[in-house]
């Protein structure tokens, strides 16, 4: 698809810290309005249209997996906010998660496609203490794929929430991810910057609220780029410093447990 864009001003990116969790960025955007022509899915899936060379395949792979995910993501009559997370972010994440294995010898290092596994039921044997030759049988669901997808959703909201929209609403945003409803927030400030005509710094995160109105709680990051408008969704570029999943992600999976895998 074809992507058409005027793109004003000179991108300055600036990272504080080692700390992936939020990074502090500052930078000045384009004038004019960025358009893909083409809907979200299709934005990234076409690498010659994205900026900052980043590469969005394990969010498709993702969408791909999910039953009825992808449908539901390409309806005609729904318009979405999408925040686009580059394949580093799930790297981070996975890197994460197969440290915490090896230190807890949890078995070999884990991959996204181990997490979109079919769901399945285990038996567990428990022992009873009034009956201990009749130990109870607990049947266990694991659906790790469906973890995967609340996490996703996290990134993804129904409507259109560009910076306009942010800053108009007092520059913050409390809203509900999709499909689950997940309490996130989104918060975009702007300065005025001298030099520059009708635009300025702007500081646009994006927080997991821990499910928690103090802000000491949440964990945010960063949006490199903002203002994507494709045909069914404004796309937001997250910074490939983030960890898909903010601090949730080992807490999520680290009952993997190859032995259960048939």
């Amino acid at each position: 698809m074809n992507k058409s864009a005027i793109i004003i001003g000179v991108i300055t990116l600036v990272l504080f810290g080692a700390c992936r969790d939020y990074e502090s960025v500052a930078y000045t955007q384009p004038v004019e309005v960025e358009k893909y022509d083409g809907t979200f899915l299709e934005y990234l899936s076409d690498e010659a249209s994205h900026l900052f060379n980043q590469k969005y395949d394990s969010m498709l792979v993702i969408i791909n997996a999910v039953p009825g995910l992808k449908e539901q993501l390409e309806k005609d009559d729904e318009y979405f906010t999408v925040f686009a997370v580059p394949n580093e972010c799930f790297e981070y994440s996975f890197d994460q998660l197969n440290t915490y294995r090896e230190q807890k010898k949890q078995g070999k290092a884990l991959f996204l496609k181990e997490l979109l596994i079919e769901p399945f039921d285990v038996e567990i044997e428990i022992p009873n203490k009034d009956d201990p030759e009749n130990p109870i049988i607990e049947i266990r669901h694991y659906d790790y794929r469906a973890r995967v997808d609340t996490l996703l959703c996290r990134y993804i909201f129904t409507g259109k929430y560009d910076t306009k929209k942010i800053i108009e609403a007092q520059e913050s945003l409390s809203l509900e991810s999709y499909k689950y409803k997940y309490q996130m927030n989104v918060s975009c400030t702007r300065q005025t910057a001298s030099g520059i005509v009708g635009e300025g710094v702007r500081s646009f995160t994006l927080s997991d609220m821990n499910n928690s109105q103090l802000k000491d709680l949440w964990k945010s990051t960063n949006i490199v780029w903002h203002d994507i408008y494709t045909r069914n969704a404004v796309i937001h570029l997250l910074t490939n410093q983030h960890n898909f999943g903010y601090d949730k992600f080992i807490n999520y999976f680290k009952d993997y447990n190859t032995s259960l895998i048939l």
